[in-house]
């Protein structure tokens, strides 16, 4: 028995040198466990902030798209911001002749409702010399110059001897009773057959009443085939509108609304505010020189679009 628990002791001479081992490898064991689920933790947290940082990014980049689309109608609304200031600041300057015409008919509230009934030099014909003539023997209106026959008229003239011989008022009292009565379509027409109130004319001539709606900023003059004489096109859409091979009234009286809607979406989100549905219209009456008819038209309108 004694032998025995000798050899036991002797086979454990080892156990001093192995022990440290022992327990270093499972110390070294327990820190590398530890390791491995730090960085599992902290490779999970770069994931999530990687992940985080995209979203973000992609939140960015729609940001400043959305902003970039805000800007462009931003631009549009202050751009018909000022539209609206000069036509506000235009009616302040014609109130006056707006008021003082204010017991003829309302059926018509265009910028013709600010000429006064005793502006006779609407007439083709009648300059500022002529309407003094007119005053000074009672004809002080429209409705007293349509009562006139062109021989009283005649015969008017003619006591100032040869001094206005050549005048020829034969077609005053017609003119003036269109006006009277507020027909200034036709009176534009007459007058375009007209020269210098004589109905001889070879082709067709400016109208007075135009002329002197645009001196009295009552209406607007364009250069031929200005797109932006349409209500609701501005300097931008009229160069898209270039670039798609629309250059002319004609051309955009023959244009499809869902053409141009194509071609303002194609543009981007930027052209959402306009409205093109009126836009072929208008330019039908600007190709076809019919200025009074498009200037009540838009006075109806509100950017392009019925109000």
């Amino acid at each position: 028995m004694i032998a025995l628990a000798n050899c036991i002791l002797c086979d454990w001479w080892w156990l001093p040198w192995i022990l440290p081992f022992l327990i270093g490898l499972l110390l070294g064991w327990a820190l590398w466990a530890r390791y491995k689920s730090m960085v599992a933790d902290l490779e999970n947290q770069i994931r999530d902030l990687k992940l985080r940082i995209s979203n973000l990014e992609d939140e960015l980049a729609t940001c400043k798209s959305r902003r970039a689309d805000l800007e462009s109608q931003l631009a549009l609304a202050n751009g018909r911001i000022r539209e609206l200031d000069l036509e506000l600041a235009g009616k302040a300057k014609i109130e006056p002749a707006v008021a003082s015409f204010a017991a003829a008919p309302a059926a018509k509230p265009t910028g013709f409702a600010a000429l006064k009934e005793d502006n006779l030099q609407i007439v083709e014909g009648i300059g500022p010399k002529m309407n003094e003539v007119l005053n000074d023997h009672g004809i002080h209106t429209w409705s007293h110059l349509a009562s006139k026959s062109p021989e009283e008229l005649r015969s008017l003239l003619d006591t100032y001897g040869d001094k206005y011989r050549i005048i020829d008022p034969h077609t005053w009292p017609q003119q003036a009773a269109l006006a009277r009565d507020l027909e200034w379509e036709k009176l534009i027409a007459l007058q375009k057959q007209l020269d210098g109130g004589k109905d001889d004319a070879i082709g067709e001539t400016d109208s007075k009443l135009e002329k002197i709606m645009i001196k009295l900023g009552l209406m607007k003059k364009w250069v031929k085939d200005d797109l932006k004489a349409i209500e609701g096109i501005g300097p931008k859409i009229e160069e898209l509108l270039h670039q798609a091979g629309i250059k002319t009234w004609e051309e955009l009286a023959n244009t499809s609304v869902d053409r141009i809607q194509s071609i303002l979406d194609n543009a981007g989100s930027r052209y959402s505010l306009a409205h093109p549905d009126t836009w072929p219209r208008q330019a039908r009456m600007a190709a076809d020189a019919k200025w009074s008819e498009l200037e009540a038209y838009q006075e109806s309108l509100n950017g392009g679009r019925p109000y």
